[in-house]
């Protein structure tokens, strides 16, 4: 019978990322916190690894954000590593598209407890427990930028009786969400005959198989808004008749979207009141966190609504600076029930009606979105979009476009 291993799942470290687009007016202290919460959190991924007493750790592709990694990152990583070293922690990684081995860096030497799968063919590496051979980890890294090769076929189960772990760092070959790098389908890799498979690339949480486990983890730090809810890693107790994962948090700072009614209130004091009562209700359950407000509902006064809610992000906003726990309010979204009936309009015979059919027509939203997604710089700031956020895009277009109208409309 083969002995329980206990090993750490994380990829896309993503260390010493820059996080644009946050915006204007964060405090200097705010800032730093920001910038450091990718160190923060690996940090956290060393304290579960200790705390939970684990075999080995593995990583899985872009550790670093950019192929020119920088030497700070490069330095805390090693100091991280010489902390499991220390305690007889082992650390099997690979590099992905975002630190790939082609690119610009400062050589750094790791600690003897460091196994980097270097090559881009699938190799081999076993672990040893006790003196005793209980796994051969798979792995292989990126060389270039992207590799659209299918990789899946490389890795091979071989006769001995111990565990097979597969790291690949890639996405599903019908993935639209993101761009398809190392594609593999389920079925390629249950032929394999691996008993877990160590994901990366794909920054959400999801267990694609339970048995055996195909796992992504997500990465350990958001770093924007489609990045949002609790970011981690992965306990993994692998046995020989089952496996449990156990979620552990490891962000310094969270993103999320929270959505108030506002069905109930009827001033903006009232707004303000019941957004700052839910600030300090929840400070120590989120902590550091930037947030955006969903507004659902109907608030009176219109024509005031813009100036007045950039007031109060202001006031939220103010002194946010002082707190340990800091909540800073990023984006307010009006999501007002609209008072038109869109089917009656749909019906019409008039330029409104030709207008929503025509939407409802149309398929060219990713030609309307290439500009954004294909421009080299822009990119880097929007990523791809979802087929629920292209959706969602539409909606907001197709709600401002005939709440315009229809005001224009009813003022003549």
């Amino acid at each position: 019978m083969k002995p329980t291993l206990r090993f750490i799942h994380c990829a896309d470290l993503h260390l010493d990322s820059p996080f644009k687009g946050i915006g204007s007016g964060l405090s200097s202290r705010l800032s730093k916190d920001i910038m450091e919460s990718t160190f923060q959190a690996f940090e956290r991924v060393i304290s579960h690894a200790l705390e939970n007493e684990v075999d080995f750790v593995l990583m899985v592709g872009d550790l670093f954000d950019q192929d020119g990694r920088s030497l700070k990152a490069q330095i805390r990583l090693k100091k991280g590593f010489e902390t499991l070293h220390k305690a007889g922690i082992e650390v099997f990684l690979s590099h992905g598209n975002h630190d790939h081995t082609g690119g610009s860096f400062y050589p750094v030497k790791y600690p003897a407890n460091v196994t980097i799968f270097n090559e881009e063919s699938v190799s081999t590496v076993p672990f040893y427990k006790n003196g005793e051979h209980a796994a051969n980890i798979q792995g292989f890294s990126y060389s270039r930028r992207a590799i659209y090769e299918e990789k899946a076929a490389e890795y091979e189960r071989t006769s001995e009786d111990v565990y097979h772990i597969g790291l690949l760092h890639g996405s599903i070959a019908t993935n639209t969400d993101h761009d398809v790098y190392a594609p593999f389908r389920i079925s390629q890799l249950n032929e394999a005959g691996h008993d877990y498979w160590a994901l990366g690339h794909i920054h959400k949480r999801q267990i694609l198989q339970e048995e055996p486990p195909v796992v992504y983890p997500g990465n350990i730090q958001g770093r924007h808004h489609k990045e949002d809810g609790a970011k981690g890693c992965y306990l993994v107790d692998l046995e020989d008749t089952e496996t449990t994962l156990t979620f552990l948090p490891t962000h310094s700072v969270l993103f999320q979207q929270i959505t108030f009614d506002v069905s109930h209130i009827h001033t903006f004091s009232e707004l303000h009141d019941e957004v700052d009562k839910w600030k300090e209700e929840n400070r120590k359950v989120y902590g550091p966190m930037i947030f955006k407000i969903k507004i659902e509902g109907h608030l009176d006064g219109d024509e005031m609504r813009e100036e007045a809610l950039n007031s109060l992000v202001d006031v939220w906003n103010d002194k946010e600076e002082e707190e340990e726990a800091w909540m800073w309010l990023q984006d307010i979204v009006v999501h007002s029930t609209p008072s038109w009936d869109r089917e009656e309009l749909k019906q019409g015979a008039h330029f409104v009606a030709d207008l929503i059919r025509l939407i409802d027509e149309s398929d060219e939203v990713d030609s309307m979105l290439a500009e954004l997604t294909t421009h080299k710089q822009g990119r880097r700031y929007v990523g791809t979009f979802s087929e629920e956020e292209k959706k969602e895009i539409i909606s907001e277009a197709e709600s401002y476009l005939l709440k315009s109208l229809l005001q224009e409309g009813r003022s003549e």
